[in-house]
């Protein structure tokens, strides 16, 4: 249905008409010279990821390997067509929960076999200020904090949906995503796997030169299958990194309120906090910052982001990829850098609630990566959280190799 719209669509945009003597052979040669033009990609990543966790007896090993193959063709009178597949396959005994093969004596690797389009879209650009985008797409916005596409899991998460991209003004930036579907990482053959709604989201940001980026956005959620998750949220976030000579100065500060929207059965008025301080010298980063998700421990009630790269926020141990009723302030220090062709980074987190005064725990995670050649990575990755109020105590540990030209 919707290629269908797309097609009437781009039957009356501005350069598809032609002398009717000349359109047909003019025509048939420039979309030829389109696709000829185009670009294919091959991306390969293959991944040992280790679970240790309470109360299981049993260890998780899941090896795997995603495989991405692209192509997207040249512009021709601003319009270009994208499709990426993607493959995730186990190397060996699937010795971990991957959430559909039915191995639950093991820890859970979200980390399903299967082969999806990833990607299938139409790109209209009829000039720099504008972009619109007709099908199955990445977003992103902003640090992945409310909307991103978990490209830590080997099947990433993309969406189902029309998206406009606006930026007439060189300092100021729009965008609106009209979103159909989420298609997650817990596979198609997942009931988790894909998330039908309605939903509207806005983001705008505008450079302040040599001081930071201040965005606004209004992200408005209706979920068909999981009622629960519709909520609308806005709010406001300023970061920047202004250079100060022989030291950058990095800060962001970020607030959002949340209340439930739709069908959803909860009563939801919960509030977002950020706060982040640092400094950069020499590519070396020190970096602190406290994290706030309301929630007043009635269910429900409390400050959730499911379309955002969770993995990334909150401790590589995945504890709280869904905030706890009672809410969570995460305090945290990290520390990172880059030496030759290696990166490091190591991080603390200190997890309490935000309502009964509960000490969820503590986490330490550290990770360091090899740029062995211009299209290849090796990476080790690890994560420790100490439960006391909340979880169990889990060890995670990951090593890869990357091939992304």
């Amino acid at each position: 249905m919707k290629l269908t719209l797309l097609a009437g669509a781009l039957l009356v945009l501005p350069g598809w008409s032609q002398d009717p003597a000349k359109a047909p052979e003019e025509t048939c040669c420039a979309l030829q010279q389109a696709v000829l033009d185009g670009r294919w990609w091959l991306r390969l990543r293959y991944r040992v990821e280790y679970v240790d966790q309470e109360p299981f007896e049993r260890e998780a090993w899941a090896s795997t390997l995603r495989t991405v193959l692209g192509y997207e063709t040249a512009a021709w009178h601003g319009m270009s067509a994208l499709v990426e597949f993607e493959n995730v396959t186990a190397i060996g005994n699937e010795l971990y929960d991957s959430g559909i093969n039915g191995m639950s004596q093991y820890p859970k690797v979200i980390d399903p076999e299967g082969s999806e389009v990833n990607q299938v879209h139409f790109k209209y650009a009829p000039c720099e200020a504008l972009n619109v985008k007709l099908g199955r797409q990445v977003l992103i916005y902003d640090n992945h904090r409310f909307v991103g596409d978990v490209g830590w899991r080997q099947n990433q998460q993309t969406f189902d949906a029309a998206t406009l991209t606006w930026q007439q003004i060189e300092q100021l930036d729009v965008s609106y995503a009209f979103v159909d579907n989420v298609n997650r990482v817990f596979g198609d053959d997942s009931p988790d796997g894909d998330h039908r709604m309605a939903s509207h989201l806005v983001n705008a940001g505008y450079d302040f030169s040599g001081v930071g980026r201040l965005v606004a956005y209004a992200y408005l959620l209706d979920y068909d299958t999981v009622d629960a998750n519709s909520t609308d949220t806005y709010g406001a976030r300023f970061a920047g990194s202004p250079d100060l000579g022989a030291v950058d100065l990095l800060y962001s500060a970020e607030y959002a309120a949340q209340v439930d929207a739709g069908d959803n059965p909860n009563d939801v008025d919960q509030d977002y906090v950020l706060g982040e301080l640092g400094v950069r010298v020499s590519g070396w980063t020190l970096k602190t910052g406290y994290e706030v998700l309301g929630g007043s421990g009635d269910t429900g009630d409390a400050f959730q982001t499911p379309l955002a790269t969770l993995h990334s926020f909150n401790g590589w141990a995945d504890k709280f990829l869904v905030t706890p009723n009672e809410g969570l302030k995460d305090a945290y220090l990290s520390a990172g850098g880059k030496a030759g062709d290696f990166d490091f980074q190591i991080a603390w987190h200190d997890f309490r609630s935000d309502a009964d005064s509960l000490h969820y725990g503590t986490e330490l995670d550290a990770i360091a990566a090899w740029n062995v050649a211009k299209a290849f990575t090796v990476g080790l990755k690890l994560a420790r959280y100490d439960a006391e109020d909340l979880a169990t105590d889990t060890t995670k540990a990951w090593l890869w190799v990357g091939y992304a030209p």
